[in-house]
């Protein structure tokens, strides 16, 4: 045991049933964070040996999330979330001092529940919130926020984990599955500053799917489609283009391109044939493997770019 009755808080109103998130400090072993299913934040900085309440300036809902920073040992943020308790208001806080001074960063963010709150691994500047009706993303700590790909359907967000090898953020919902997106070209795009000029970021390379063994044709459980993903400064229509080695395009797709990040999920396939055979099963042609170069083509737009298919 490295703590004492934790649901104890100062306050009566904070009086808890039971602990809701717990997390360390990525930066320094031995900070711990605690939050209850009223509101009380707790931390230690010694493994647990001594705690101290720093509930002043939360809600008194559930602590459903914490996030300490890893580019900040003081800084950690929270998401509480009042549905327990009929309250269906947002509530997400920073602290740059160990939990002292709590400061919200709802910010222009619906007012609907929030359940968990993550910061990115690569840019301190960016977060992402799992709400009520979806995931959202700030580049700027919370001062601005929007919503991350609108064509998700619009369920409540459980949990958030971004895969830091593949860079591939993972969301699990409330009642519709789990999805993910790659954050890299979000990642990309910020390192810096803002972005100047429309660009093509880099496409991971692409896995075909794996034929069967027992019969014709390729196996589609194992088909991953491949993200395409540019950023215009305007809205424009364009042209996607695969080009092989030899010069010749295989495939293309007409795209109505928006002001801002733009992303196609293409399944390699470049060829689609109906037959009155029985048994016919070559219905897809998929690209062979081997390395292509994409193109975004429109007006006073020509974004260039490379594309590995594998086995």
């Amino acid at each position: 045991m490295i703590s004492p009755d934790l649901s104890e808080s100062v306050d009566m109103e904070r009086k808890s049933m039971a602990m809701g998130a717990v997390a360390e400090s990525p930066l320094t072993q031995g900070v711990l964070y605690a939050g209850s299913d009223r509101g009380a934040f707790w931390i230690t900085h010694d493994d647990g040996k001594n705690w101290i309440e720093r509930s002043e300036g939360l809600s008194n809902g559930y602590i459903r999330s914490i996030c300490p920073s890893r580019f900040n040992e003081s800084r950690v943020y929270v998401a509480v979330t009042g549905i327990n308790y009929d309250d269906l208001g947002n509530y997400l806080y920073v602290s740059e001092d160990y939990g002292k001074t709590w400061r919200s960063i709802v910010s222009n963010l619906p007012n609907e529940v929030a359940y968990v709150i993550l910061e990115d691994p690569k840019n301190e500047n960016i977060l992402y919130a799992g709400l009520y009706r979806g995931v959202y993303i700030t580049v700027d700590r919370g001062d601005r926020w929007s919503l991350l790909g609108p064509g998700m359907a619009a369920t409540a967000v459980s949990d958030l984990v971004i895969q830091e090898r593949e860079g591939d953020l993972v969301v699990g919902t409330h009642g519709r599955g789990i999805y993910k997106m790659n954050v890299r070209p979000i990642q990309k795009a910020f390192e810096e500053e803002a972005l100047q000029a429309a660009i093509l970021f880099e496409t991971p390379e692409a896995n075909l799917p794996r034929m069967n063994d027992t019969r014709g044709g390729p196996d589609f459980r194992t088909l991953e489609k491949v993200s395409i993903t540019f950023y215009l400064m305007e809205a424009a229509e364009v042209e996607i283009q695969v080009i092989n080695e030899g010069g010749k395009t295989v495939w293309s797709k007409s795209f109505a391109g928006k002001k801002g990040f733009n992303q196609y999920r293409w399944n390699l396939v470049i060829k689609r044939m109906d037959s009155p055979k029985p048994y016919f099963w070559e219905y897809e042609t998929f690209a062979k493997p081997g390395r292509y170069q994409i193109q975004i083509i429109g007006d006073n737009i020509h974004l260039k770019g490379q594309l590995v298919i594998v086995n």
